[in-house]
């Protein structure tokens, strides 16, 4: 690993670090990425309801409130830029307390939001039928968007990359020391060095600030538990609908997705950093979303998993480090951090005291999604190559042309689930049984390597771990 210094490295491969990187770049400073784990968007960034949120459940005057609003203006002409869906489908808070639903739009204007709506009963029960016979009240907030999180979090890595940042994976972080205000962060067998640092680790926040000598933070951990409907449930609500809020916060939620399925979730229990889904969450998810809407059909579940958010009292921390010169700390990033992660990364910007450079920017290539195209557009492609005529994953309709090009962009992936993310084979409804075997030997192929070297996500994770037909390996 050469020598080189970076004005800054982010420890952290998620949304906001992600975004942080990109901001450096996109201003012409030079910045690197330390990431424990072999991908960008492994950790929390992975478990999101993909929500960018209007920004009127913020308490005002908060960190939350103002880098929700800020973002949540960013996020068209960045997906402009990245080519990435952003959905304009807004978003409801029902309920039957008038009250709640009158002071959240009044908190909505304190934090500047607009485009918010009162509703009774008869007007939402025209725009959203399926709603129980409980609820009587609602707001409605118009600039409410989906997202997919993890598919935008790697094309702002990838634009990172392509314009001269680095991100190193497989980079544990266990040793930190400071010459001539150069910071040397090692693993053990490699070393980067930067003149800033920025701690955007997630629940592992307080472990890295262990090793930096920043500050420490009561963290305290929620998992979130969700269900994934299949295709076949994508109509049944027009918008994402919410609860009305509770302390524990915003509720169990039922929303479209980007990619036409359904999710619905989260719990919130005070929990560990562990991702696990429990019976008795599932089960709290079913009676909450009962009570809200009538024509959720959990039978039609995919897939369940959870996330994890750390949380620091009521609002964000985004700091200069005061017993650490040179360390930005960011910590306590839950919800609302997608949609406040564009707002961070300028604001990070602003802390670090630097003044933005004029560069000019290469533009990432937009993904091939061959479900996009019309019959006309697909044969034009597949006269040109014929792997787009192969489908790999039958449920999503994932060719061997779109799997082959994720492997060849700007970030190489090298597992199963960085495939999964980046164009959905093994996402659809049968959750990989039948193109697992068949990502796995592509991945093999094109990276040049055995095939049980091939992991699902982690080191460690090997989707094979040997072959009892034969002596040895083969590639």
């Amino acid at each position: 690993m050469e020598n080189r210094v970076f004005d800054a490295v982010v420890i952290g491969g998620g949304v906001v670090g992600v975004s942080v990187f990109n901001e450096l770049i996109s201003n012409g400073y030079t910045c690197a990425i330390i990431e424990k784990e072999l991908d960008v968007s492994v950790g929390t960034t992975k478990a999101n309801s993909g929500l960018i949120h209007a920004g009127f459940d913020a308490e005002p005057n908060t960190l939350k409130a103002k880098f929700n609003v800020e973002g949540n203006k960013l996020f068209p002409s960045i997906c402009e830029r990245l080519h990435v869906d952003l959905k304009k489908c807004g978003a409801y808070v029902v309920g039957d307390d008038e009250k709640v639903i009158d002071e959240l739009i009044a908190r909505g204007k304190k934090n500047g939001v607009t485009g918010l709506h009162k509703l009774n009963r008869d007007k939402l029960k025209k725009e959203v039928p399926s709603i129980a016979d409980n609820i009587t009240y609602a707001l409605k907030a118009d600039n409410a968007y989906i997202i997919d999180p993890y598919f935008y979090t790697i094309c702002l890595a990838e634009e990172g990359v392509l314009n001269g940042g680095e991100i190193y994976f497989n980079f544990e972080l266990n040793r930190v020391t400071k010459s001539s205000g150069v910071f040397a962060l090692s693993n053990g067998i490699d070393t980067v060095y930067a003149r800033n640092i920025i701690n955007s680790t997630g629940t592992k926040y307080n472990e890295v600030a262990d090793i930096l000598g920043a500050e420490k933070y009561d963290i305290e951990y929620r998992r979130g538990e969700y269900y994934v409907l299949d295709h076949s449930e994508k109509d049944i609500v027009p918008s994402t609908i919410f609860p009305m809020p509770s302390k524990a916060g915003k509720g169990v939620l039922v929303t479209p997705t980007i990619s036409g399925n359904i999710l619905v979730g989260p719990t919130s229990y005070v929990s560990d950093d562990k991702t696990i889904t429990t019976s008795a969450g599932l089960k709290d998810i079913a009676t909450k979303v009962s009570n809200m809407l009538t024509n959720v059909n959990l039978s039609k579940t995919i897939r369940i998993f959870s996330g994890v958010r750390s949380i620091i009292g009521h609002d964000f921390v985004v700091e200069k480090s005061k017993l650490q010169d040179g360390v930005i700390n960011i910590a306590g990033i839950c919800s609302p951090g997608l949609s406040s992660a564009p707002a961070i990364a300028k604001y990070v910007f602003n802390l670090l005291g630097l003044k933005p450079k004029n560069v000019k920017l290469q533009s990432i290539t937009p993904y091939t999604k061959l479900g996009q195209l019309s019959i006309a557009e697909k044969n034009k492609l597949i006269a040109k190559n014929s792997d787009y005529g192969k489908i790999v994953c039958k449920c999503e309709g994932i060719s061997l042309g779109e799997i082959k090009d994720a492997i060849n962009r700007p970030i190489r992936p090298m597992t199963m689930d960085g495939i999964k993310r980046r164009v959905r084979a093994g996402m659809g409804r049968c959750q990989g049984g039948f193109c697992n075997d068949k990502v796995a030997k592509i991945l093999a192929k094109e990276n040049n390597i055995f095939l049980d070297q091939v992991c699902k996500e982690k080191v460690g994770s090997n989707y094979i771990v040997g072959n009892i037909t034969s002596k040895g390996e083969t590639k």
